[in-house]
């Protein structure tokens, strides 16, 4: 893996984890604006950085494959030295 693959999946791994954080913060205060802002900020950094990562090295999910053939596993599996 190289070097900006593994910046890409760090930035969506990160931006997940505050997209998380704040969805379960909003189960217990769903009125507070401010969660909400950050909420769709949190969002929007993570869709971003997902499509980032998926323009420069295919889908993260199999559920977004959208090629005409099955491109979800060109990269070595974890066990093989991927991630």
């Amino acid at each position: 893996m190289c070097e900006n693959e593994n910046l890409l999946l760090k930035k969506v791994y990160e931006t997940g984890f505050a997209l998380d954080e704040i969805t379960l913060y909003l189960d217990t205060h769903p009125t507070d604006p401010q969660a909400m802002e950050y909420y769709r900020y949190a969002q929007r950094a993570n869709q971003e950085a997902v499509a980032a990562y998926e323009q420069s090295y295919g889908p993260l999910m199999s559920s977004q494959v959208n090629a005409g053939s099955w491109s979800w596993a060109n990269n070595p599996w974890p066990w093989e030295g991927g991630m």
